[in-house]
């Protein structure tokens, strides 16, 4: 009987099938860094809003420019990087339709591993690259007294964010194995999640603090991490160890999301086409 794949065996796998798919499209360079350069300018309004907004008000909810603008960075460095490690899940509602999933269940690979690795695009490095500028602009504008737990929280701030929505595209694939397309109402909680939490989240009504601090805990990944590097105290009164429940949420979020991939798994009837 053959041994079962390991997980370093399998992060090998996948990095191989990444790296096929970037030299496929490095053959043709005028398109890969014309859809690179693209996202970036598309996503570029959000900044621009961002400055016009300051430039008639001088605080949003007691945040400057600079303080929002350092919400953006991460925010959009974390949803562009997720995105970019999971977009092959856009492709499981159709494989579903087709019958074409059936081929994800026999590969050596994981279902979750081997659906995220189904395609691999680089052009959300555009808006990775955007956020990277924002966040730099940020930096310069804002005072943060660096300690080592500061530096430390820095990786673990994005860590938490990637995994996170890597968790909520997953989410996307796993209702297509119930629903003929429900990709759309699950983007209110990926795409509105990453708007909102590039916002002071206090800003916004007790409702849609609940959602997206309990439910789809955003704000963990970077309110928190925020006011802790800037020193802030919090308008919604919480004590400062909040900022250590990002990564714990985001750990028990996927673990959830993880229990609901391997139902859809079960749940799958082939189309036997």
């Amino acid at each position: 009987m053959d041994k079962p794949i390991t997980l370093r065996e399998e992060l090998g796998i996948a990095w191989k099938i990444a790296g096929i798919r970037l030299r496929g499209q490095m053959a043709y360079r005028t398109s890969f860094w014309l859809q690179i350069f693209g996202n970036f300018f598309t996503n570029f309004a959000e900044v621009l809003a961002l400055f016009a907004m300051f430039y008639q008000f001088d605080t949003l909810g007691g945040w400057t420019l600079g303080e929002v603008a350092l919400l953006h960075g991460i925010s959009m460095i974390a949803f562009s990087l997720g995105d970019l490690l999971t977009v092959g899940m856009d492709s499981v509602a159709p494989q579903i339709r087709s019958g074409d999933f059936d081929r994800v269940l026999t590969r050596p690979l994981g279902s979750w591993m081997n659906a995220a690795t189904s395609e691999f695009s680089l052009r959300h490095l555009g808006q990775a690259l955007q956020g990277v500028l924002v966040l730099g602009f940020a930096l310069t504008q804002v005072e943060i007294a660096w300690s080592i737990d500061k530096a430390l929280l820095v990786p673990v701030m994005f860590i938490s964010g990637i995994a996170l929505f890597m968790a909520l595209f997953t989410i996307e694939a796993i209702f297509s194995f119930w629903t003929v397309n429900g990709v759309e109402a699950i983007n209110a909680f990926t795409y509105g999640g990453s708007d909102l939490a590039q916002f002071p989240m206090h800003i916004f009504g007790r409702s849609l603090r609940f959602i997206f601090f309990w439910i789809v805990p955003v704000g963990f990944i970077t309110y928190y991490p925020a006011l802790y590097l800037l020193e802030k105290p919090d308008p919604l009164g919480m004590p400062d160890w909040f900022v250590l429940l990002g990564p714990v949420i985001t750990t028990i979020f996927c673990a959830v999301v993880s229990w609901g991939w391997n139902q859809g798994i079960r749940h799958y009837r082939s189309t036997g086409s």
